[in-house]
């Protein structure tokens, strides 16, 4: 049975949990929401490397990034000289000859396709010979390849101007038949990058839901918040969602009008289904006297734990004033850079801190950035981790 418990202000201590990230998940991602994309094209080229350039997306007050891929197809034709330098015939050579393409960029972007033909057998004269060389190719050794990356981290992408990626290419060749031979590679690749930004309207999130929680405790999860100066009519529904997209009603609460203008905390009791063993989405829909709706930020759960030996986390207050605090749900030990980043990509604010068996980093909001949306980022220097929330300033 789930039940909703409006409950007088009070101090709470939350018994430790299987708790995923708290995050900021966009209302719709990239199923949904606008398109748009860009082209670009890279003409047959034999350097070394080549430079990606999109143009980066602007956030708008009807339109932001939630979500974004980069699409590579990718050619790579390559004919290659062997010629065999010993004084002596060589019968019965074989070779494999490989070329590679490798897309890095921000954030940690790394992607690779890489392909390979076998050659041989072949007699090879004595250095000097007219049968001392043979031509292997061309051939097409990677044959309009797709790859398809979604950034974890749209960060990057945000704001004015350009972003590059680079597009480096490499290769090799094996001989079977010892290492009497030099080669002369010749390989040239095109390739076509499609980049597709997912936009939604700004979804209003709530300024009056704080410290948006979520404990499991066996089969029910224990959802609590605060509101703040507590408002005569208001409608709270509790959603929940699989895929973080489309979300259901789990139960509804009216304002206590006894509580209007305190601070006043409810909790939501919902009971899982022991059939999902996948993540749980749970998210506060608040709608006023007025009609006016509006939504807390969104906690995501796994019930039946990770499994992938991820750590869970936590960032409040949401939105903040003086101060933000990043808590892991259980102790860490390692060295830490918190980092406060707009939406132009620009970091505002960073504090290193060092965690020797404690949990909690506290960013001081010191001089207080302008009132929007940033992305709080906690760089685990230690385990070569991030961590990054979406975070409204008042």
């Amino acid at each position: 049975m789930k039940r909703v418990y409006p409950i007088g202000f009070a101090v709470c201590i939350y018994i430790a949990a299987i708790l995923s990230p708290r995050i900021s998940i966009a209302q719709c991602a990239c199923a949904g929401g606008t398109i748009v994309t860009q082209t670009v094209q890279v003409d047959p080229s034999t350097a070394p490397s080549t430079l990606i350039t999109f143009n980066k997306f602007t956030n708008t007050p009807l339109q932001q990034l939630t979500c974004m891929t980069i699409q590579d197809t990718l050619t790579i034709v390559s004919s290659t000289a062997v010629r065999n330098t010993a004084s002596g015939p060589i019968p019965n050579a074989s070779f494999t000859i490989t070329a590679s393409g490798t897309l890095t960029g921000p954030p940690s972007i790394s992607s690779l396709q890489k392909g390979s033909m076998d050659y041989g057998p072949y007699n090879f004269g004595a250095a000097g010979s007219p049968t001392d060389t043979y031509l292997l190719g061309p051939d097409t050794l990677v044959n309009k390849k797709v790859t398809l990356i979604t950034p974890s981290n749209v960060t990057p992408y945000i704001g004015t101007g350009t972003v590059s990626d680079t597009l480096i290419f490499g290769g090799g060749q094996t001989s079977y038949a010892g290492t009497s031979f030099t080669y002369n590679v010749d390989t040239k690749y095109w390739a076509t990058f499609v980049i597709t930004y997912y936009t939604c309207p700004p979804v209003a999130l709530s300024t009056d839901i704080t410290n948006f929680t979520a404990v499991q405790n066996g089969s029910t999860i224990l959802l609590q918040w605060l509101t703040n100066n507590e408002q005569n009519n208001n409608n709270y529904e509790i959603q929940v969602s699989t895929d973080g997209k489309q979300f259901s009603s789990a139960g509804q609460e009216e304002s206590e009008p006894a509580a209007a203008g305190a601070t006043t905390k409810h909790q939501y009791q919902y009971n899982t289904d022991q059939a999902n063993v996948g993540k749980l989405y749970f998210r506060i829909k608040v709608t006023d006297a007025t009609g006016k709706v509006s939504y807390s930020t969104i906690l995501v759960i796994n019930p039946g734990g990770s499994g992938d030996g991820s750590v869970s986390f936590q960032t409040y207050p949401n939105p903040a004033t003086n101060s933000l605090v990043f808590q892991f749900t259980s102790n860490q030990t390692g060295h830490y850079l918190l980092e406060l980043i707009n939406t132009a990509g620009q970091v505002v604010q960073q504090k290193s801190v060092t965690l020797t068996g404690a949990n909690q980093l506290r960013l001081d909001l010191n001089p207080q950035p302008a009132r929007g949306l940033y992305f709080l980022r906690t760089k685990d220097l230690t385990h070569n981790q991030n961590y990054v929330s979406k975070v409204l300033i008042n």
